[in-house]
């Protein structure tokens, strides 16, 4: 999950530069308040931005590969919180650790600020998740964008041209997924939709989700077109596990699951969902 983060070697550096003038500039503010020497202070400071660094990192991971915005709103509610409380808790277990490290006159002179830090990592928290999901939604709408940039607006799909599958191709009717030490065998009928992960596909049905280490492109090939759609770049959906479609926001729909599983559609995975639905 972290691997597509460091691709990035400019978003890298700028992260690292980020961090290293947060912890000056703690340093500074805690300096006048905090009767010890500034280098106790500015390796305290250190030592937060160290960990605020790698709790971003993590809460990145969850947000963007937790699939958050598919859930119901007071289920979004609960683990938004969790992950806020586990935050907090993490970074005050790990802070209070690593003063411990350098001695208890540090240890003493820090705790009393010790609820200016929970609220300070509150703060970084939701800065952080309210960033991450901009960005997703701006990479969402860029993504969309040039779906309709390479797709004229009023030329109709056509659902039996995607429905054309190669006569060598094989369809699957049963995918074997293993769970522990555990082999499930699902029929495809039995899946409500399938969402990319990287290099994995999580495989959502009735009574649970697994993991196959598979792509996308191969499901939207193997699977039976007449019955599975690819709704999304990240998504494919059992058009018979569809509860209802609604607008979700300007332009864009959502999709509801006979699980209660919400799943955002793209317009040109709406296009062929309404060509497939006869709507």
């Amino acid at each position: 999950m972290l691997q597509s983060f460091f691709e990035n070697k400019v978003r890298i550096w700028q992260y690292v530069m980020l961090w290293c003038i947060f912890a000056l500039l703690q340093a500074v503010a805690f300096a006048n308040i905090v009767p010890l020497s500034f280098y106790w202070v500015l390796a305290d400071a250190i030592l937060y931005a160290v960990l605020y660094g790698f709790s971003g990192i993590l809460i990145w991971s969850v947000v963007r590969f937790g699939n958050f915005h598919t859930l119901p709103p007071y289920q979004r509610f609960i683990n938004y919180s969790a992950l806020a409380v586990l935050t907090v808790v993490v970074v005050a277990g790990a802070g209070y650790a690593g003063e411990s490290i350098m001695g208890p006159v540090v240890v003493d002179k820090f705790s009393r600020f010790i609820y200016i830090r929970g609220i300070e990592s509150l703060l970084i928290y939701v800065a952080f998740t309210q960033y991450y999901q901009l960005m997703m939604l701006r990479d969402d709408a860029r993504s969309e964008e040039s779906q309709i940039d390479t797709e004229p607006n009023d030329e109709p799909i056509k659902v039996a041209e995607q429905e054309q599958q190669p006569s060598d191709t094989e369809i699957l009717e049963r995918i074997a997924l293993k769970n522990g030490q555990k082999i499930h065998v699902v029929l495809v009928q039995d899946i409500m939709c399938l969402q990319a992960d990287g290099d994995y596909v999580h495989i959502y049905t009735m009574t649970g989700k697994y993991l196959k280490e598979q792509t996308m492109k191969y499901f939207e090939e193997h699977l039976p077109s007449a019955m599975f759609i690819r709704v999304h770049r990240s998504c494919i959906v059992n058009v018979e596990a569809i509860s209802r479609i609604e607008l979700y926001e300007k332009q864009s729909q959502q999709l509801t699951l006979k699980n209660g599983q919400q799943i955002k559609v793209s317009q040109t995975g709406y296009k062929a969902l309404r060509q497939k639905l006869n709507l």
